[in-house]
């Protein structure tokens, strides 16, 4: 047993703050009655008065007050686990963490806006898996495919461009590590690799390799960070800017957008290249075209709903509150007398 709406049970609190309000209400009533008659001269001016059913009517209604918020909270009962097939996309993600991803032209930076455009298509997604290899002067798998989000959302904040030494643009090699992980899988109906690098320093396979891809089945799509213009690769020291990239004559490094490798490798793995900007990465667009493919089926274990409990409680709140609604607080000889209170 469970409750869907837990937080409900904070109002019973309210029943101390009622009896409080009852009791100081009880106390000034005595108290003005007392400086008018005494109880003798109450009972015969007032004889219809009877505190007894003021009470009960208040502890009615607190009874019922008490029920309906079992009723908001609504209890639950039973569940049992079952297979269930699921559909969904093998989606790997190629992310260049070379140090040309710091530059500055797509705020805050290409690479953290890259990872936050990720993160935001991970929470998008509801039945999918998705995985991640990273790559500069070489590359690698960070995260197999997964359907765990939490987990997925977790490596994407912890990239960053010391994983990798060796500076580059592995393309190719990233684009072969992909598709193994791709191929590990039984389904083989939506799969896709979406690249995102600025494209600079790219070695050379990564057309080929997009190409190979393709012929499998794997569709290869790529977004290009970056501005066509040269920007600087700001260094940094505990956060704070020093200085900038430079090469061995002391020049800063300037790095730019290489579109052309970019399209090409889009080309030539079916897919769509789209370049980003500061409003707008294009994982999204992507991602769209990614559920219209037709979806691998995955068998996976999940519970049945629980059966909602909450209209016996319901019930009993509006029976007591009908009950209440019958309690006059004087005495009636046609009514309470009969019913409720033959001695009162």
């Amino acid at each position: 047993m469970r409750f869907e709406n837990p937080q409900y049970f904070y109002l019973l609190f309210a029943i101390l703050l009622f009896v409080g309000l009852h009791l100081l209400y009880l106390w000034k009533k005595k108290k003005a009655l007392t400086a008018f008659a005494d109880k003798e001269s109450l009972i015969k001016i007032i004889p219809q008065l009877s505190i007894g059913k003021q009470n009960l009517k208040f502890i009615i209604w607190n009874v019922a007050y008490f029920f309906l918020i079992f009723a908001m909270a609504n209890p639950q009962v039973g569940t049992t686990i079952g297979k269930k097939a699921r559909k969904g996309a093998d989606i790997m993600v190629c992310l260049d963490i070379s140090n040309s991803m710091l530059a500055e032209d797509i705020k805050p930076n290409r690479l953290i806006r890259a990872k936050q455009a990720i993160s935001n298509v991970i929470s998008q997604l509801e039945t999918d898996k998705i995985g991640l290899v990273v790559f500069a002067g070489s590359s690698y798998v960070q995260l197999p495919l997964t359907s765990d989000y939490g987990a997925a959302k977790t490596f994407i904040d912890i990239v960053t461009p010391e994983m990798i030494s060796n500076q580059g643009t592995a393309i190719g090699e990233a684009l072969e590590r992909a598709m193994e992980s791709l191929e590990k899988e039984k389904q083989h109906k939506a799969r896709t690799i979406i690249v995102i690098s600025d494209g600079e320093d790219n070695e050379q396979g990564a057309v080929e390799a997009a190409k190979v891809a393709k012929s499998k089945g794997i569709i290869v799509n790529t977004i290009g960070l970056g501005s066509g213009e040269g920007v600087p690769i700001p260094l940094r020291v505990i956060g704070n800017r020093q200085d900038y990239k430079r090469d061995n004559m002391g020049e800063i490094v300037m790095t730019k957008l290489n579109e052309d490798i970019l399209k090409q490798i889009a080309k030539a793995g079916g897919g769509t290249y789209i370049r980003a900007n500061n409003t707008s990465i294009g994982i999204d667009d992507i991602l769209s075209s990614v559920n219209k493919m037709d979806k691998n089926e995955y068998e996976a274990y999940t519970y049945n709903d629980y059966d909602d409990r909450f209209a016996p409680f319901a019930f009993i709140a509006l029976l007591l509150i009908v009950a209440e609604l019958l309690i006059f607080e004087r005495k009636n000889k046609y009514i309470n007398r009969k019913f409720f209170f033959n001695k009162d």
